[in-house]
């Protein structure tokens, strides 16, 4: 499972060359390197590769761009290493909702944000790792042996941003 990844929000007018590189370094870069590194067992046993994406690679939210757009490569990806490694190794993805992990505690002790989370979430409520560890295990499982290239959206069903960042308009 490759599921390092990261960014800071950021206005569009403070994204450099240098973070946007940075950004994908860290969310695609380091997932092909490490999958390249485990090719050799991976095909000896018919493994499994599950990438971590994110919601903000499927959808657009001020201020995530650079996350948002490194994202969407990890997921297209995942596409990609599912077609180069098949029949042997399987390769998919989750993109990840608003979950309660350490990199939303800094908001999700805020009432009025956590409640606008909530709000702006189908099911009405921010997930928990273990609803990201269920999908991975899913697709880790001989339940999934049928299952290559596809991401799975583990997010509550949402379709945007479940939080608004405080970006002035232009």
């Amino acid at each position: 499972m490759n599921n390092a990844g990261g960014s800071p929000p950021a206005a569009i007018t403070d994204v450099t060359a240098k973070s946007f590189e940075a950004a994908f370094h860290f969310n695609v870069t380091t997932a092909l390197a490490l999958t390249q590194a485990c090719i050799p067992q991976l095909v000896e046993n018919h493994g499994c590769v599950v990438n971590i994406s994110s919601m903000a690679g499927r959808t657009a939210a001020r201020g995530l761009t650079q996350y948002g757009v490194a994202k969407a490569g990890l997921s297209h990806l995942t596409r990609y290493l599912a077609t180069d490694l098949n029949p042997k190794v399987r390769v998919n993805g989750i993109a990840v909702g608003s979950t309660a992990t350490s990199a939303l505690e800094t908001v999700l002790v805020m009432p009025e944000i956590r409640d606008a989370m909530i709000a702006n979430t189908p099911l009405r409520f921010i997930g928990e790792p273990e609803d990201i560890a269920l999908g991975v295990l899913y697709l880790s499982s001989p339940a999934a042996r049928y299952v290559t290239g596809k991401i799975i959206e583990i997010d509550g069903g949402t379709e945007s941003s479940t939080l608004e960042m405080p970006i002035p308009d232009f």
